[in-house]
């Protein structure tokens, strides 16, 4: 059962906004709860001011809509532990209220009472953050970059480094709730990454793994005053990935040895490239990995030494139950919380003071430095697709020309068209499929075609068609249908079926420059035509390479692209490597540290024991010695 312990703390409290700095002496601070993680914090102060007049400098300040920045540093009264546990945020509400102290001269003089919770900026920040963007040839560090604000962030993390064909944020109203923050935090969750950050420095990390410290700071059992293991739930299902593309489907079976035979956490792909459903299979494997146990301790006082998160501490010595779990290993502090009540809250207590007692509960949550998965807090999940107009992209030709683009491949043979998205003008592929028409029609979007595109995350799709191309549609008195098929107006076949009359009436036009072709069929009729007119030069052919060229562009860019990204590939699974040997080898530097340093202390007690018994030895010498001493001296008395 935890308690609260009476303790001294040495609080320091700075509030700056709009250019102005105000220090708090930590003697008026008379509440503080903070909890602490890996990946952030949010924290409450309430403080009494000093004596202060109506117009106060910080109450007129804190009137102001301006960021207000707050840096929170506690520290045991007799400076312990090594490092204060400090905080840097913003704040995300404040609250004041006012007690009279009297008139002076005319002026009312007031005690305020202010309560402010702030947290790590990036929560603050990010949280009212909510982007609708499309972006194209670039890499996931540089849209964080774009929408950082004012926040330090590190990177070392090959999978953000990879220059992607297309990423879009849909964080808008059309996904009610999900955050700037939200979409970090899954996107670090669906690739396995690590988000931590540094509250002393208050700077955030973007990396492959969980950073390691070499050294693990002993901690005594005396310090603590009770402790809980909490052991995980075991997970209790497989996972199958399951590939639903016609002409390769698989069903990968992933097990794991605590599951329960028949249940299954089902994921469903449609991919025709085996490399995106092994990736994905990899991918869902780490996701059956078993958590380790964690232990929750709380103290009897500030310990002696660094428990900020991300710290490692080790617990041994003798005053540990023998065979507790995690015993003589390095844990690493997941979290941190503290609640302080001040001992005197008066108006008037403590006000000047740079240290005041306080009634603290302190208490970490541990897990062992060798867990790799990461604790990240709850996010929800963005919504994709968003759902934009686009247009058909096809160089070449006029703007009003009815071409069309297709572009493979080369590496993937996969085919695609180009939609240009005038909103954000940007230009994304989307598969070259039939779309809502069977497989033997033959009918691609044509240049500048309005249509309506779905954005996903890293890819976007052809929905539907929202515009007639120019000539197509037919006057509504003939309800008539048309199949306008060509380049343009002096190039093209047209295939119409109308009623006139109340008959039907069908007929083919060609058309190429003066030279027309008409086949009419009609109530009792058959009217062929074949006409070149006068005087109208036929159409100079030309020969336009733009879609070829683009269409290489494209597939050099694809390729480049794929290089860079078998490389980023290749090099993170090598640093992975590398990095389990590193791992590994820490691993047996601390196991032999470990064995030499029980041998030496093996050595040590056979040494100490040694001198103990040729102590006693001496001891029992010596007493014989003064036994024979006296035995003579009686002697001498006896002769006298």
């Amino acid at each position: 059962m935890r308690t609260a312990v009476q303790e001294g703390l040495q609080i320091e409290l700075t509030l700056t906004l709009g250019g102005q700095s105000f220090s708090i002496p930590g003697g008026q601070v008379k509440h503080l709860s903070v909890h602490l993680a890996t990946h952030g914090f949010t924290a409450s102060v309430t403080f009494w001011s000093s004596l202060q007049k109506k117009d106060s400098a910080l109450f007129t300040a804190l009137q102001k809509p301006d960021l207000l920045q707050v840096r929170l540093s506690v520290a045991a009264g007799d400076a312990s532990p090594p490092t204060p546990l400090v905080l840097q945020g913003l704040v995300r509400s404040r609250r004041v209220t006012s007690e009279s102290h009297g008139i002076s001269q005319g002026v009312e003089h007031l005690f305020r009472r202010f309560t402010l919770e702030f947290a790590d900026p990036a929560q603050v920040l990010w949280r009212q953050h909510r982007p609708i963007d499309l972006y194209t040839n670039i890499s996931m560090m540089e849209v964080i970059e774009a929408h950082k604000a004012n926040l330090q962030i590190s990177y070392d993390w090959t999978v953000l480094k990879q220059k992607q064909p297309m990423l879009c944020l849909a964080l808008g109203a059309d996904a009610p709730g999900v955050s700037f923050y939200d979409f970090v935090l899954w996107y670090v969750a669906t690739n396995n990454g690590v988000w931590s950050y540094d509250s002393h420095l208050n700077q955030y990390w973007l990396t492959a793994d969980k950073p390691t410290l070499l050294l693990a700071s002993p901690l005594s059992g005396l310090q603590v005053q009770d402790m809980k293991v909490h052991l995980p739930p075991p997970i209790r299902h497989a996972t199958r990935v399951l590939n639903a593309v016609a002409h390769a489907p698989t069903t990968a079976v992933l097990e794991q040895p605590q599951a329960v035979a028949g249940v299954s956490h089902d994921v469903m792909l449609r991919t025709p490239l085996a490399t995106q459903a092994e990736q994905r299979q990899k991918l869902e494997k780490t996701r059956l990995q078993p958590r380790q146990s964690l232990l929750d301790m709380s103290f009897k006082h500030f310990p002696t030494v660094d428990i900020f998160p991300g710290a490692l501490l080790r617990l041994e010595g003798p005053l540990w139950p023998s065979g507790l779990k995690g015993l003589d290993e390095d844990q690493r502090v997941l979290s941190l919380d503290l609640e302080a009540h001040a001992l005197n809250e008066g108006v008037h207590d403590d006000q000047q003071n740079l240290i005041a007692t306080y009634e603290n509960l302190l208490s970490v949550r541990l897990e062992p430095a060798s867990e790799t998965l990461v604790n990240l807090p709850a996010y929800r999940t963005p919504r994709y697709p968003i759902h934009v107009e686009g247009l058909v992209h096809s160089p070449g030709g006029d703007a009003q020309d009815r071409r069309y683009l297709i572009v493979e491949d080369e590496k993937t043979s996969l085919h695609s068209y180009r939609m240009t998205v005038p909103l954000w003008n940007q230009t994304v592929d989307v598969p070259a499929e039939p779309n809502q028409l069977p497989g033997h029609f033959f009918f691609p979007p044509y240049k500048n075609t309005r249509v309506l595109v779905a954005l996903h995350f890293e890819h976007a799709e052809l929905v539907r068609f929202i515009d007639w191309k120019e000539g197509v549609r037919t006057p509504q008195d003939g309800q008539g249908d048309q199949a306008l098929l060509g380049w343009n107006k002096t190039s093209q076949t047209a295939f119409t079926h109308d009623f006139q009359d109340d008959n039907p009436v069908w007929r083919i036009h060609r058309t190429s420059g003066g030279d027309t072709q008409i086949v009419r069929m009609g109530e009792g009729h058959l009217f062929i035509q074949v006409q070149e007119t006068p005087g109208v030069m036929a159409p100079t052919p030309t020969y336009d390479v733009s879609p070829q060229v683009d269409a290489a562009k494209a597939d050099l860019s694809a390729s480049v692209g794929g290089a860079l990204a078998e490389s980023a590939t290749a090099y993170q699974a090598a640093m992975g490597t590398v990095r389990a040997k590193m791992q590994s080898a820490h691993a047996e530097t601390k196991a032999a540290l470990s064995g030499a340093k029980k041998e030496v202390g093996a050595k040590v007690a056979e040494a100490k024991s040694g001198f103990q018994e040729a102590s006693a030895r001496l001891s029992q010498g010596s007493g014989q010695l003064s036994g024979n001493a006296a035995e003579a001296k009686a002697s001498l008395e006896k002769l006298r």
